[in-house]
């Protein structure tokens, strides 16, 4: 009886604890870094250090700064190194704010 229900209120603590870690990501910005390959007014593709694509939906919304100053979309260039904030990092990808890479990367030869 006491016993019983120290037991249930340990598991309803751990089962409360579980279920934070799986949404320990919401609230929390997830950034995609990588060089814009692709733009246009809807969306932009991000080729990320590893290689991979990702196509990033941009809404009215999306902000862009550089050296924590709002900037234009079109300062958005192909090319340009940029951190992309995805919010929850959940399908469909939307910018909310892309951060503009201060310098243009050096072009290979």
């Amino acid at each position: 009886t006491n016993m019983n229900r120290r037991i249930a209120v340990a598991s309803l603590i751990a089962a409360t604890l579980g279920a934070g870690t799986a949404l320990a990501h919401d609230g929390h910005i997830h950034t995609i870094m990588g060089t814009v390959m692709a733009r246009d007014a809807k969306h932009l593709e991000v080729k990320t250090p590893s290689g991979e694509v990702l196509s990033i939906a941009i809404n009215e919304k999306t902000t862009s700064v550089r050296d924590k100053k709002k900037v234009a979309l079109s300062e958005v260039q192909v090319g340009r190194r940029v951190v992309v904030g995805i919010g929850n990092g959940e399908d469909p990808l939307i910018a909310g704010e892309i951060q503009v890479g201060v310098t243009a990367p050096v072009k290979a030869h």
